[in-house]
C-alpha cells in the first residue's frame, strides 16, 4: 500500500494525486463506503418513488414533502460524511473498518454535525443567491470542515474558523478540484438519467442516478478526509498516525 504523503510530496497540494489517491482509498472498501452512501439517500429514493419527478406542467409536486425530505437529506449527508471520514484515516493508515464503527463514530459527533449541516446550508445558499460566487467560494472556505469536526472534535463555530484557517492560500484549488469532481459527476449522472430514462422510463431513470449519488457522495467525503490531511500535513507537518489517533 502506498503511503499517501510519500506519493503526493512534502508542500504539495496536486489536484490529480488527489483524486488518484481518492479513488484508491475508495476502491479498496468501496462495498463499506457504499453501504454508508445509501443511508442519506433513502430520503432521494422515497422522494422519487412516492412524491414523483419533475415534469414541465408540475416542476415540484407536494413542495413541503419533499422539502422536508431534502432537510433529512441533508442531515444524514453530514452525519454519514462524519462517518466516511473516519473510515478514509483508517484506509489511509492501513487499517479496515466497519460500517458499525463508521456509522457510530458520526453519530458520536451528531449535535455538532447538524449545527454545521445547517449552518454551512444557510451560507451557502445565501451566498448563492448573492450573484452565485460568494456561494462557491464559502463552499472553499469550509472544505475542511466537517474533517475537523470529526478529527479534531470541535464545535460548529470553531470547525468552520478552523477550516477557513487550513484553507488559506488553497482555495483556488480546492475550487478547482471541486470543480472537476463536481462537473466529471454530473456528466456521468446526467448520462445515466438519460439513458436509463430512455430504457425504462423517467422514474427508473431518477432512481438509477440517486444511487450514482452514492458514489458521488462517498467519493466526496473521502476527497474532503485527504484534502483535509493534506492541508495539516503541509501547514503543520501532521502525519497520517498522529492525525487519526483520535480514533483509537
Amino acid at each position: 500500500m502506498t503511503n499517501y504523503s510519500q506519493a503526493t510530496g512534502s508542500g504539495d497540494f496536486n489536484i490529480g494525486a488527489l483524486i488518484s489517491e481518492s479513488l484508491a482509498v475508495l476502491h479498496r472498501a468501496l462495498p463499506r463506503f457504499l453501504g454508508l452512501g445509501l443511508i442519506p439517500i433513502i430520503p432521494l429514493i422515497i422522494s422519487t418513488l412516492v412524491i414523483g419527478v419533475p415534469a414541465p406542467g408540475n416542476p415540484l409536486p407536494n413542495a413541503g414533502a419533499f422539502i422536508a425530505l431534502m432537510l433529512i437529506y441533508i442531515v444524514l449527508l453530514f452525519v454519514i460524511q462524519g462517518g466516511m471520514i473516519y473510515g478514509a484515516f483508517n484506509e489511509l493508515r492501513g487499517q479496515s473498518f466497519s460500517v458499525g464503527d463508521a456509522l457510530s463514530k458520526g453519530l458520536a459527533r451528531l449535535l455538532p454535525l447538524v449545527g454545521l449541516s445547517i449552518l454551512i446550508g444557510l451560507a451557502v445558499t445565501i451566498g448563492l443567491i448573492l450573484l452565485v460566487v460568494p456561494g462557491v467560494w464559502l463552499i472553499c472556505v469550509l472544505y475542511a470542515a466537517v474533517s475537523v469536526c470529526v478529527v479534531e472534535q470541535r464545535g460548529v463555530t470553531e470547525s468552520m474558523s478552523r477550516s477557513a484557517e487550513l484553507t488559506s492560500g488553497f482555495r483556488w484549488k480546492i475550487l478547482g478540484l471541486a470543480l472537476i469532481v463536481g462537473i466529471a459527476g454530473w456528466i456521468v449522472a446526467a448520462i445515466i438519467e438519460y439513458v436509463a430514462g430512455g430504457i425504462g422510463g423517467p422514474t427508473f431513470g431518477a432512481l438509477l442516478a440517486n444511487l450514482f449519488q452514492v458514489y458521488l457522495i462517498a467519493l466526496g467525503s473521502v476527497l474532503s478526509a485527504l484534502v483535509y490531511y493534506r492541508l495539516r500535513s503541509i501547514k503543520e507537518g501532521v502525519d497520517i498516525d498522529r492525525l487519526a489517533n483520535v480514533f483509537d
